[in-house]
């Protein structure tokens, strides 16, 4: 079994006509879905969006308030949030960083460290560093199926899973060009479960999902 299975999702395409905070609740609020949970309002406070201070009326993210709360969020998550958390992290992180996502030779390296070439810290981010300030920003909502044996394994239970939104990225442009989805499709959430309950979370949501119009496809097969 491969211990890292886990990390490949299962993509949600959802109708291109759909908005991802109209139809999330809904598929929440599915009898499938025995029990979810849902982050807290200040879950992105750490890269400088503020959701509180704009629904000082929400005092909480329910299924009720999870609509709003998530277009919100989405909103303030544009183009310009995302150059300048980019711009931000790529200044604080370690040069060794910088230095593996410009994907540095030594010589380049010794180039910069003796001023031959632009430092690091002078180079343009490359696409990966902006993607993975995308994916460690995700809306991600926890939650379980009915549990069907009494006895499991408790660090990877097979009815446990979660469900990811993108909010600098909520088509998830990404994931439906690798899964070569058709251009113009809705988009594309990505489910997480353990590897001994994938199959069932496949069908799962696969059968949540016709039922809004939508589709499930998984990268390794069915």
């Amino acid at each position: 079994m491969d211990p890292f299975s886990h990390e490949t999702p299962i993509l949600l395409v959802l109708p291109a006509a759909e908005r991802v905070e109209a139809v999330l609740p809904r598929m929440l609020a599915e009898p499938e879905i025995r029990q979810f949970a849902l982050p807290p309002l200040w879950a992105l406070e750490k890269v400088g969006i503020d959701l509180v201070g704009a629904l000082p009326g929400v005092p909480t993210i329910s299924l009720e308030t999870l609509e709003e709360v998530l277009g919100t969020l989405i909103r303030l998550c544009d183009e310009q949030e995302l150059d300048a958390l980019v711009k931000r992290e790529w200044a604080s992180v370690d040069e060794r960083v910088r230095q593996y996502y410009l994907d540095a030779s030594i010589a380049q390296t010794f180039a910069m460290i003796f001023k031959l070439a632009p430092r690091s810290l002078e180079q343009e981010p490359p696409p990966s560093f902006r993607r993975d300030r995308i994916h460690e920003n995700g809306f991600t909502v926890e939650y379980r199926l009915a549990r069907v044996f009494d006895e499991g394994d408790f660090r990877a239970p097979e009815e446990e899973g979660s469900i990811v939104v993108y909010p600098f990225d909520p088509a998830n442009e990404e994931a439906r060009t690798e899964a070569g989805l058709e251009p113009g499709s809705g988009a594309v959430l990505e489910i997480f479960p353990y590897e001994a309950g994938r199959e069932r979370h496949r069908e799962v949501w696969a059968a949540v999902a016709a039922r809004h119009g939508g589709k499930v496809v998984d990268p390794r097969g069915s």
